[in-house]
């Protein structure tokens, strides 16, 4: 799918003011810029996060209420249980309360429901059997705000301190403190924080109540990688915690963070925040995903180094399987998008019969990627599908669902990331919902992806100080990704595909003589574009670092060609002969026509055709007046067969249009 590129205006003598005032370079100074760091203090601040200080956990709501029930709770020694989720936010959320409690001698343990038994949330059986297990304490990571129900059950046996991060609903459940930054009366001044960023603040809270200092040893490694998994932005306090956390890694005290750097490769290299999203997160996710997530929280908790390495390499493995499942139920997927008019579609929306649920959310967020349309991908059991959704900008999934809640047993999540539970023989019915949703909320516009380019420049003309110095903006992640650049007509020498399932593209970009590495994960279908040259690139510069080697390297975000900006055409005959043509071939691809005439020029503009929304209302108009086209009462346009020539003068738009 081609991409439009937004280069990014930056002001240059602005950029060269901020440049010697920091003493970097005008493009370190310019990207900051085009993320809206316009002065030297906020530019000190973000380049620096380290320095920064950590907001008073006090500012979250009920702070006080929940230390003062724990510190008691540990002082008499009762039982006290942590509830977590099964993702690597709700297991490291899990790890680092657990331990502080321990450190602070409490009598605690925890507890992570199966994702496949009990699902998402807190789960009432589980509860009463904590009951008569003697715990009098539980407290929620990552989950919690929507269990009104569950709690209000067992508010008589036990009681509750509630951490999360997810959106409160109309009610918050009963709770002696319920802590979420995104509750209304919330203070706090990042609300954006991970399941595990809030629970790293209750931790500082009770280090600070019980022992009158900061903690020695928060976890913060533990606590960056749970940030970094859930894709929260990292702006604000998450990028502090990230940042310190990162230096944490090589170094850490937690066995198990140690034995799984070292299990994937990462110690001989530099741990930043894409190690931790693609290498050490998956793994932490894996067993959560296909087994029971105990297995990373007991490897994240472990004190033995041959128990640790032996836990590291399961889950391993278990990725290896998760990967092959992925694309097992991928597969299916799309050979069902085969039957759908998935040119016409503003959203995905595919079920099958058992699909492993623990994969669903990456075979959405790999749909979504290819088609670039928000998707849900349901695995239906005894009548009932649970699913997995991903967004695109301009999409508010939870607004979505709660529109389309009279088809849902349940849903919950955030704006671009949800689950649900649907009856089987609602599915269609929530299709169209969501469909009818996806028209009020979006443009045909925001379905055509956007690359924000920081600057146009070669790869032949990056240097290894430029990319050394772009590593001050890590740790990068949402609302701070790394900074892109835009290459147009480059050519490459030796392009191949690597990796055990030959999906990588490996190529040299040559350009001004000068020849650099490039690597595009997961783009086999683009082999034959790059062999071809004239190619446009959208890519982040990189360093690749082997056998103690140092070199630049592209990490390729597109190779597709760029949508160019056009002024509006005159709808001449030209015009008129290329709408008629991409018309005609979208109704032998098996397509529908949509009289919306947005989505129609979205689709022209697409398939190459300098097409804006009026001059397509205009030809559409030229063709219904002449007979070539017609609208049917289902609201899409239909193509007339006619042996009679045609005059596009018949048409009196055309005259009026080319008079």
């Amino acid at each position: 799918m081609r991409k439009i590129w937004n280069i990014r205006q930056k002001d240059k003598e602005k950029a060269a003011a901020l440049a010697a005032e920091l003493g970097v370079s005008a493009l370190l100074a310019g990207i900051l810029l085009n993320r809206g760091i316009d002065n030297a203090a906020a530019a000190r601040e973000f380049l620096h996060p380290e320095e920064r200080e950590y907001y008073d956990p006090y500012l979250l709501p009920d702070m006080d209420k929940a230390v003062k029930r724990i510190r008691a709770a540990i002082e008499a020694r009762e039982q006290i249980v942590v509830y977590g989720d099964y993702d690597a936010d709700g297991i490291t959320a899990t790890t680092v309360l657990l331990r502080t409690l321990q450190q602070l001698g409490g009598w605690a343990d925890y507890y992570i429901p199966d994702r496949f038994t009990e699902g998402y949330g807190v789960n009432l059986e589980a509860l009463k059997r904590m009951h008569r297990q003697g715990t009098s304490l539980v407290i929620t990571v990552d989950c919690g705000i929507k269990s009104v129900e569950e709690l209000r059950q067992m508010q008589d046996c036990m009681d509750f301190v509630v951490t999360d991060h997810h959106l409160p609903g109309d009610e918050l459940p009963p709770a002696v403190a319920v802590i979420d930054a995104h509750r209304q009366d919330s203070k706090y001044p990042c609300g954006e924080l991970a399941g595990v960023g809030i629970a790293f603040k209750l931790c500082q809270a009770l280090w600070l109540a019980m022992k009158k200092v900061p903690a020695e040893n928060p976890g913060l490694e533990i606590v960056a990688l749970g940030t970094v998994a859930d894709a929260v932005p990292l702006v604000d306090e998450n990028r502090k915690i990230v940042a310190e956390g990162l230096k944490r890694m090589k170094d850490s005290s937690f066995v198990g963070i140690r034995a799984l750097i070292e299990a994937t490769g990462l110690g001989n290299r530099e741990i930043d925040s894409m190690g931790i999203g693609f290498v050490l997160a998956p793994r932490i996710n894996v067993a959560g995903r296909l087994k029971s997530a105990r297995l990373s929280v007991e490897l994240l908790l472990s004190e033995n180094e041959d128990m640790a390495r032996e836990m590291a390499g399961k889950l391993n493995e278990l990725n290896n399987t998760r990967k092959e499942l992925k694309e097992e139920i991928q597969a299916m997927a799309e050979e069902q998008l085969k039957s759908m008019d998935i040119g016409n579609a503003r959203v995905i929306v595919v079920a099958g019969e058992e699909w492993h649920h623990g994969v669903l959310g990456l075979v959405a967020y790999s749909l979504q990627e290819k088609y670039y349309l928000p998707t849900i991908v349901i695995s239906v059991k005894d009548g009932i599908g649970k699913g997995s959704c991903r967004s695109i900008p301009g999409f508010n999934l939870f607004k979505a669902l709660t529109s389309c809640q009279s088809a849902l047993v349940q849903f919950g999540g955030h704006e671009m990331a949800a689950g649900l539970t649907v009856r089987a023989e609602n599915i269609d019915l929530l299709r169209e919902l969501l469909e009818a949703e996806a028209r009020r909320q979006m443009t045909a516009a925001q379905y055509i992806p956007c690359y924000d380019i920081d600057m146009e420049i070669s790869p032949a003309e990056m240097t290894m100080e430029m990319v050394e110095e772009l590593s001050l903006l890590e740790p990068c992640g949402m609302k701070n990704e790394p900074p892109l650049f835009g290459c147009r007509g480059l050519s490459c020498l030796n392009p191949e595909l690597k990796g055990a399932d030959a999906r990588h593209l490996k190529f040299t970009v040559s350009d001004r003589g000068r020849l650099v590495d490039a690597i595009a994960f997961n783009m086999p279908e683009e082999l034959a574009r790059v062999a071809r040259g004239g190619f446009d690139m959208v890519y982040a510069a990189g360093i690749n670092e082997w056998r103690d080697m140092r070199s630049l390297q592209c990490m390729v975000r597109s190779l597709d060609e760029p949508v160019p900006v056009q002024e509006p055409v005159a709808v001449d005959r030209d015009f008129m002969r290329q709408i008629y043509v991409f018309l005609r071939s979208r109704v032998q691809g098996g397509h529908r026509l949509s009289a919306d005439l947005g989505w129609l020029a979205m689709q022209a503009r697409l398939e190459g055709c300098r097409a804006e929304e009026q001059n397509v209302a205009d030809a559409v108009t030229v063709l219904l007046e002449l007979g070539l086209l017609k609208k049917t009462p289902e609201g899409y346009l239909e193509l007339s067969s006619t042996a009679k020539k045609m005059d596009l003068y018949d048409s009196p738009t055309f005259r009026r249009l080319n008079s």
